[in-house]
């Protein structure tokens, strides 16, 4: 209680015997009845003098101890007394009401924050939220993932020691390549102000886009191959039934082009057949990347899968290492044909070196690595892209296919140096199977 409460609560208390001693002062000395009388009277208004700023002094400190806890955050606390009908009751029906409304807040302002950090976590892009001194202070799972760190080394870190400032450089909304700890490839930035308790702050958010310009390249590419691949073989397909119509009609012997001359016809001819015909298994290859089915899910044992796609080689330089029995969802024919074509290349890669199949468990994920002793990867971006190969007679499809066939059925497929040596890894990552 503060001095001022003290000291009215105190003159209240001894207001009875001050007004007793005011009277006899004026009245003079009373008889021993009045006397008495006088001292019961005083003893009575003082203990109701005393109850009463008790009482007072109680209810100013009850007041005091609830607005106490709503300034600590207990919006829980209720006060007592709302049935009476003076003034005491108005403030407790009044406080309880205000109590009221500051919770039903409160339980709001935790439901928004549950759905606003589910919502985070949930995207796809990563989200940094900077101070005004460039620390950070919010970063959601995407991001973790992209800086490979974990939260709680990344709060409190400036943007620069984070490689993200000059981001902010980029014009919001552009479409740039970047590489970061965790994942490179291009990335639309967004950056905004922002503003929380008075404190002026900047929001980073960066959108993944390789998939989805990989799916508009893919698109594109599939529409352009069913374009040329109906007006070459529009066009080949007369051709060949020319050639074959003209091989029939040279005479063989006996006319006046026998010799040199008929010799050169007859190998021109059968070079144009063969060509066309060439041609024609060309475009039939390519015209697969338009024609991929849509695959057929199903729960796949990959100790099996991987067994079985490795017998079909035969090759004692493929070596399958031992790994944890796993169950990953695909469909099994079109992932065959993925792995056939890794182990391929990374057996024409390694030479007489060995080439490792493994598997592994990684998160709600299955990897499945083919690793290679050979040159590894040669330094360019264009891997995946349809008609690039750096071999002597590839078609440039292989991995255009496979990784098409992966990303189809939810997983990826990337291609990284060999840690430790020389070489190459090839990694699928595909959903793990849901149990039961």
């Amino acid at each position: 209680m503060k001095p001022s409460s003290t000291t009215a609560t105190g003159l209240l208390v001894a207001l009875p015997a001050l007004l007793a001693l005011t009277g006899v002062l004026l009245a003079g000395v009373p008889s021993l009845a009045e006397a008495v009388a006088l001292v019961a009277l005083v003893i009575v208004l003082t203990w109701a003098a005393w109850r009463f700023a008790g009482e007072r002094t109680n209810r100013l400190q009850t007041v005091v101890n609830l607005l106490e806890a709503l300034r600590e955050g207990d919006y829980g606390v209720r006060a007592s007394g709302t049935a009476r009908g003076d003034d005491f009751g108005d403030i407790a029906r009044h406080f309880n009401a205000l109590a009221a409304r500051l919770q039903d807040e409160q339980r709001g302002l935790h439901e928004s924050l549950q759905l606003l950090s589910k919502t985070l976590a949930a995207l796809d892009g990563a989200v940094f939220a900077f101070e005004r001194d460039g620390r950070l202070r919010l970063v959601n799972p995407a991001g973790e993932r992209l800086l490979a760190r974990p939260a709680q080394e990344l709060l409190g870190t400036d943007a620069a020691m984070l490689g993200l400032a000059a981001l902010f450089d980029v014009r919001s909304g552009d479409i740039v390549p970047h590489a970061f700890a965790g994942q490179s490839g291009r990335w639309q930035v967004g950056h905004a102000s922002l503003r929380s308790r008075s404190q002026e702050g900047r929001l980073l958010v960066m959108q993944p886009m390789e998939r989805a310009l990989r799916d508009e390249e893919a698109q594109a590419f599939r529409r352009l191959l069913r374009v040329l691949s109906h007006e070459i073989t529009n066009s080949m397909a007369p051709i060949a039934s020319l050639v074959e119509t003209l091989q029939g009609v040279l005479p063989t012997t006996g006319s006046p082009l026998d010799g040199e001359l008929h010799e050169d016809l007859r190998h021109g001819l059968d070079v144009i057949g063969q060509r066309s015909a060439a041609l024609q298994r060309f475009i039939g290859q390519y015209a697969r990347l338009a024609r991929l089915p849509p695959p057929q899910p199903a729960v796949v044992d990959v100790v099996a899968f991987c067994e079985r796609v490795a017998g079909l080689f035969n090759d004692p330089r493929i070596r399958i290492a031992p790994g944890a029995a796993l169950q990953l969802h695909g469909d099994r024919d079109q992932l065959e044909q993925v792995l056939i074509n890794l182990l391929r290349n990374a057996v024409e890669a390694g030479g007489d070196s060995e080439v490792v199949l493994g598997w592994r468990r990684a998160d709600k994920h299955v990897l499945v690595e083919v690793s290679d002793r050979g040159p590894g990867l040669p330094p360019s971006g264009n891997l995946f892209v349809p008609f690039f190969t750096t071999k002597a007679n590839g078609a440039g499809i292989g991995l255009a296919l496979s990784r098409q066939i992966v990303e189809a059925q939810g997983g990826t497929l990337e291609l990284h140096s060999r840690e430790g040596g020389q070489g190459a890894v090839a990694r699928i990552s595909l959903p793990l199977a849901a149990p039961g």
